[in-house]
């Protein structure tokens, strides 16, 4: 997939992201001028148990302080796995993605070819092996003031991380609240957790301002970072990881 594009604007409103070829096009088009070495890349790869979706996005710097979203020029070439990607624009970045279906391999190339720049920017990543979350079921109830066990399998042991969140399902902070420091299920990406396939939720880590019943969600993520290309700024990332999701409903004191 070719898109043409006006850099002077993208510079302003919009990240670079994967691309077959994104294109910009122009003599006004700056991105044909920028560096390899002065753009940062985020490259996520999901797996959400429903498919494996995939998707990049480039900026110019190290993603500090204020957002330089950037793209490929026309002469530049973008591939996954060797297939090209669909460009979206978000409210941030302009975003190249790739969705396959769960059952898809599970290692990831990504290859830039800068004619420009005579260069080729190759990296890869590998999605962590997948898991089931066995309890709580959905629908089960979390009762504040009571500890909820969480079970997943397979485990990969004390050695590997799984990240435990819990959010509400519009984030307005009266369902739910983590009110320890050290137990913020909220925060982004949730707690980090040895990765045994079991974790306590205690009952003094969950509040909530309800004075009935609501909906929350736990969401839990195993994840694997990838080498960074030397060749790109930094401050980007190249991340894999698995997400699975189960509703419970939180339960206000009786």
């Amino acid at each position: 997939m070719v898109v043409r594009c006006h850099r002077s604007w993208l510079l302003r409103a919009l990240p670079l992201g994967l691309v077959g070829g994104f294109a910009c096009s122009g003599a006004a088009d700056e991105t044909c001028e920028v560096q390899t070495s002065e753009i940062s890349t985020v490259a996520l790869v999901i797996d959400s148990g429903f498919d494996i979706r995939v998707a990049v996005d480039f900026e110019l710097g190290d993603r500090q302080g204020s957002r330089s979203p950037v793209s490929l020029c026309e002469s530049d070439t973008l591939t996954i796995n060797g297939a090209t990607t669909t460009s979206s624009t978000k409210a941030t970045r302009v975003e190249y993605s790739l969705t396959l279906p769960i059952e898809a391999e599970r290692s990831f190339e990504f290859v830039l070819e800068r004619e420009a720049e005579g260069e080729t920017i190759a990296f890869e990543v590998e999605l962590p092996p997948a898991f089931e979350i066995l309890t709580p079921m959905s629908g089960d109830p979390l009762q504040v003031g009571e500890a909820q066990s969480v079970t997943w399998e397979p485990s990969l042991g004390e050695q590997s991380t799984m990240l435990v969140g819990l959010t509400e399902a519009l984030g307005g902070g009266q369902c739910l609240l983590t009110p320890q420091d050290d137990a913020l299920y909220e925060s982004l990406g949730g707690v980090p957790v040895p990765d045994t396939g079991q974790w306590s939720v205690k009952d003094d880590e969950i509040d909530t301002q309800s004075l009935v019943p609501c909906a929350a969600t736990y969401t839990l993520t195993r994840l694997v970072l990838g080498d960074y290309p030397t060749q790109f700024e930094r401050g980007g990332r190249v991340e894999a990881r698995v997400e699975r999701y189960r509703d419970i409903e939180i339960t206000p004191p009786q």
